[in-house]
């Protein structure tokens, strides 16, 4: 029975992050727990023979062969949660299985980026951060069944929906200031512009920020977090170089996008969030900044777990 396996606190620490994150690399897990890679793939191994988790591999042609594993839920396994009280029984089992394997390259990369997010107030133990991630089962949905920061009304008759990939706060705590942040991951698969004013493109999603700063309807976020916000900044990070110039150049051209700071996954491995990775408003003609600014950026690259 279900009710009589035995299964570790670490291990159900484990399975806890995968509610979370629903999909997570062995590197993922392992800084997250601050594990070797070869304990994670061992503890992953046996949850995966419990049947506990799902395992998948992805493979890299220019790693020679190499493959790395991806894990997520299982049904067994979520309900071994349930029966621990670790997760409320009358959430759905759906929100928790990760089933979408057309867009687990996009989770990923959401996910790295609240990994590095969480180590920036390890290195500045006067900042606070918390990210809201799109597809968190811990939170519940709206009436119409979408995400708790998807975004849906009217600005001059005309219908605004957006949901972010996220939403996070960095508040520091010595100042008493705090911003705001939305987070768009691109993967390269939608147009930067279009003839139609309702497709899924990077012009139509800049418009829909703009309407929404104008709406104020971002203070919302006020309650939460208890503060308050003059505004908000949109980040765009790229899977790729050309990606983001090509967003860069589409931005700058705009001389009202100062609130449009894009990054690279890349970069972001290299210097970590705390880097001056971005281009503010797309500019190529000036240096790359912090989202911390100037006086608090520092480059941290996560700590290389074996």
């Amino acid at each position: 029975m279900l009710s009589t396996e035995k299964i570790s606190k670490k291990d159900l620490n484990l399975l806890l992050q995968l509610a979370d994150y629903l999909v997570l690399l062995n590197e993922q897990i392992a800084q997250l727990s601050g594990t070797g890679i070869r304990a994670v793939q061992k503890r992953i191994n046996e949850l995966n023979q419990k049947g506990f988790i799902h395992i998948r591999t992805r493979s890299y042609k220019s790693e020679k062969g190499r493959s790395r594993f991806i894990s997520s839920l299982s049904e067994k396994g979520i309900k071994l949660l349930q029966n621990e009280k670790q997760i409320d029984n009358k959430i759905s089992l759906e929100r928790f299985l990760f089933n979408k394997t057309n867009t687990i390259e996009h989770e990923l990369l959401v996910n790295w980026f609240r990994i590095y997010l969480d180590f920036l107030p390890i290195k500045i133990t006067d900042l606070g951060v918390d990210f809201i991630s799109a597809t968190t089962p811990f939170l519940p949905l709206k009436s119409n069944g979408l995400p708790l920061i998807s975004e849906s009304f009217k600005q001059e008759d005309l219908p605004i929906n957006f949901i972010p990939d996220g939403v996070f706060s960095i508040i520091n705590k010595e100042k008493n200031k705090s911003l705001l942040f939305f987070l768009e991951v691109d993967m390269g698969t939608e147009s930067l512009n279009s003839r139609h004013s309702n497709s899924n493109n990077i012009s139509t999603k800049i418009k829909n920020y703009r309407a929404y700063f104008r709406s104020q309807k971002y203070k919302r976020y006020e309650k939460r977090w208890d503060t308050k916000f003059k505004g908000f900044r949109l980040l765009f990070l790229t899977n790729s170089v050309k990606r983001k110039t090509n967003i860069s150049n589409f931005v700058s051209a705009d001389n009202s996008s100062d609130f449009i700071w894009i990054a690279n996954q890349y970069d972001l491995f290299e210097k970590g969030l705390g880097g001056k990775i971005w281009a503010r408003g797309g500019s190529a003609s000036r240096s790359h900044e912090s989202i911390l600014g100037t006086t608090l950026a520092f480059d941290l690259r996560l700590p290389v777990l074996k």
